[in-house]
């Protein structure tokens, strides 16, 4: 098993589809993960001239333990400026999960990030 595919293993089905792991921090009490959206535009302005604008603040959510620490994964969504409109964009998590075949782990975790975002 590639270390790829173990990743794929611990997370929800469908999660390194639209994140990629950016670093992942060992503490004594905790494991903090780190992941960044990837510059892939939302289908939904696949016509629109988009910019990657860097990310969003980050967002912190506790997640399963490990090893009997906590665990701890810090997301940044991507925000791009939409030249066509004038406007920043992002990726409505609701249509991912209403438009794809994705499990409902992935589902919950999506609802979950945008729900935290808005916060």
């Amino acid at each position: 098993m590639s270390y790829d595919q173990f990743l794929r293993f611990i997370f929800p089905e469908g999660m390194f589809d639209y994140f990629e792991l950016s670093d992942f921090k060992e503490k004594s009490d905790r494991v903090e993960i780190y992941f960044e959206e990837k510059n892939i535009h939302p289908q939904e302005y696949a016509t629109d001239n988009l910019e990657s604008k860097g990310f969003y603040e980050q967002v912190r959510m506790q997640d399963y333990p490990m090893r009997g620490r906590s665990c701890l994964l810090f997301i940044k969504k991507r925000r791009w400026f939409n030249h066509s409109t004038g406007k920043y964009v992002s990726r409505n998590w609701k249509l991912v999960a209403e438009g794809t075949l994705i499990t409902t782990e992935f589902a919950s975790f999506l609802k979950a990030l945008d729900r935290l975002s808005r916060s």
